[in-house]
């Protein structure tokens, strides 16, 4: 479980499935931007990080847990939903 991001950088502790899933949102991500002519930013960048397994600041936590509820409702497939809805779970209990 992602400890609490109330006063410092935080750490992402996901299984496998969880870190694809995350990828593959961002990545879904950075195609909707580049198809709707917009930078893919902060996306491609994070995503690196997340590769590097980079701690978060509670602003981009939040970001991640929109890019996953908007894979999750859009072209998640049913593979990814369970670890994406898990990694949003954690995320919104670190932000609380």
């Amino acid at each position: 479980m992602t400890a609490s991001a109330h006063d410092s950088p935080t750490a992402l502790d996901l299984t496998n499935e969880e870190a694809w899933a995350l990828h593959a949102a961002l990545l879904a991500s950075v195609e909707d931007a580049v198809e709707e002519g917009e930078t893919p930013e902060p996306a491609v960048t994070l995503l690196d990080r997340v590769e590097e397994d980079d701690d978060f600041e509670r602003d981009e936590l939040a970001f991640f847990a929109e890019v996953l509820r908007e894979y999750v409702d859009g072209r998640a497939p049913s593979r990814d939903r369970r670890p994406a809805r898990s990694v949003i779970d954690d995320i919104e209990a670190a932000l609380a």
